[in-house]
């Protein structure tokens, strides 16, 4: 089992080692029996109705821009319209690798519930289911260096993006996820897209419209100001999770040896998903691209945003006597 240590410290007879994190291949077994197949995957993609990028109409049979292949028209007559602005954000290939990405997340089920509970906390449907309206929320991505340490030489300034001038192997990671003020943030053609998952959502779970959750999530992915809305329909399963979740959990106070309880935070559940992408060696859930050496200097002086290096998944180790007596992954500067 590989590992790289980050940092280690001692107070009396404990010490705390924090590590990148190794594989965690009962996880990724699970992940990847759930992970969709190619031409799902793809009918998947197709059955998601899109908004024009013009009027905002919501339709099934759409027109995609040839070049990026993110931006979508309801007609031919929108999309020449559109043209100037979208000219100014257009970029080839990028932001079709970048889409992939997104639709790769999201199609995953094992990722899929983990949102639906994300979901859940955020809005604290596990206390007070709101049916009526839709609810939105925005999740932030980025593409980060697999190996870890790579990024700490960068940041601390031992190495630069010139020593690699192929570039790095990149992980999908999330950064932020937070809900929105849906008076603000829904549009006619968002409601469009809420109204049909709503439908399909009470299909899938045999029972009347309006029975069970229908959410939406913004993804806006770090380097392109290309926005994805995506449905999630919160399944009965996911709020009873969610309920014991936010009821916290146990662990063991180190110093008193009493189990004690502690509250249970939204983003221990996305650190699931960023360790889960990390670990992922053989790129079986697809969220692994090519970060070019221009993509580093993100990690070099005024470019660095602390808030998203603390994302990264990183795991810590007490140990007492010599001996492993906790072991649990490290987010966003607390220990989980």
């Amino acid at each position: 089992m590989s590992y790289e240590i980050i940092e280690s410290t001692t107070v009396g007879n404990t010490s705390y080692t924090t590590y990148v994190t190794a594989d965690t291949e009962e996880i990724l077994a699970a992940a990847n029996k759930k992970a969709i197949v190619t031409k799902t995957f793809k009918d998947y993609r197709n059955a998601q109705p899109a908004v024009c990028s013009f009027c905002s109409k919501s339709q099934m049979d759409k027109l995609v821009c040839s070049k990026c292949k993110v931006a979508a028209y309801c007609s031919k007559e929108c999309q020449k319209k559109e043209w100037p602005s979208h000219k100014l954000v257009c970029q080839d290939s990028k932001a079709a690798a970048k889409l992939k990405l997104v639709t790769a997340l999201t199609t995953n089920l094992h990722i899929e519930w983990t949102l639906m509970y994300t979901f859940v906390l955020a809005f604290g449907l596990q206390d007070r289911m709101i049916l009526d309206r839709p609810l939105i929320a925005r999740c932030e991505l980025a593409v980060d260096a697999v190996d870890i340490s790579i990024i700490s030489r960068l940041t601390s300034g031992e190495q630069t993006p010139e020593d690699y001038p192929d570039g790095v192997e990149g992980m999908l990671q999330v950064k932020h996820f937070a809900q929105l003020e849906a008076a603000v943030a829904i549009d006619a053609g968002r409601r469009k897209i809420w109204e049909h998952a709503r439908r399909r959502n009470h299909i899938i779970q045999r029972g009347p419209i309006g029975k069970n959750a229908t959410g939406l999530i913004d993804y806006h992915m770090e380097g392109t100001d290309q926005v994805i809305t995506i449905p999630l329909n919160i399944h009965d399963g996911a709020i009873t999770v969610s309920r014991t979740m936010a009821e916290g959990v146990e662990i063991e106070d180190l110093n008193s040896g009493r189990r004690v309880r502690v509250p249970f935070f939204m983003r221990w559940s996305i650190a699931n998903i960023n360790v889960l992408i990390h670990d992922d060696k053989k790129n079986k859930l697809r969220l692994r691209t090519h970060m070019p050496k221009e993509a580093l200097y993100k990690y070099v002086g005024d470019n660095i945003n602390q808030q998203h290096l603390n994302m990264l998944p990183k795991t810590v180790d007490t140990i007492k006597d010599g001996k492993v007596v906790d072991r649990r992954p490290e987010f966003c500067g607390m220990n989980m």
